[in-house]
């Protein structure tokens, strides 16, 4: 079994495009907590200080050219886009209990709902915008990146 941390290593290696993000620093995280009454997964706060904000525009190409049907991922979002899209799309229909961290090249948000409590890890959602549906795409974050190691090939190295 794969540790998180060449989970996380192994999805910024081969997905992120263009030179790596600087970190998220924990301070920043900690107000996103206060901004949106929430806790934040272990594994994601884990991911955020390590590598930041991942830009994986590929994993939309690489799913489309091989017809697989699964949510692409776009983005990580900063600190204050996760806050302020999130109330944004509060006040556009996503239920409250959710949180946004990412989106998908259509402008859908990937999130968390939200928790009281931390915790090592958590469910992670998707909030289809056009449907206004939520719907869980894996039971972890960890699980969530590793799907796409697992079923894309990315920016391999010498290949």
């Amino acid at each position: 079994m794969r540790s998180r941390a060449a989970i996380h290593e192994d999805f910024v290696t081969r997905f992120h495009f263009g030179e790596r993000p600087a970190p998220t620093n924990a301070q920043e995280l900690d107000a996103v907590e206060v901004e949106l009454k929430s806790k934040l997964p272990v594994a994601f706060r884990e991911f955020m200080t390590r590598y930041g904000t991942v830009y994986t525009p590929a994993i939309l190409e690489e799913i489309s050219d091989n017809n697989i049907d699964h949510t692409d991922i776009q983005n990580f979002l900063n600190p204050k886009e996760a806050v302020a899209g999130t109330k944004g799309y509060w006040s556009a229909g996503m239920p409250d209990d959710v949180i946004g961290i990412a989106t998908d090249c259509m402008g859908n948000m990937i999130g968390f709902r939200r928790q009281a409590e931390s915790s090592e890890d958590a469910p992670v959602v998707f909030f289809d915008h056009d449907f206004v549906e939520v719907s869980e795409l894996a039971s972890s974050f960890d699980e969530f990146l590793a799907w796409y190691l697992d079923h894309l090939k990315g920016q391999l190295p010498n290949g």
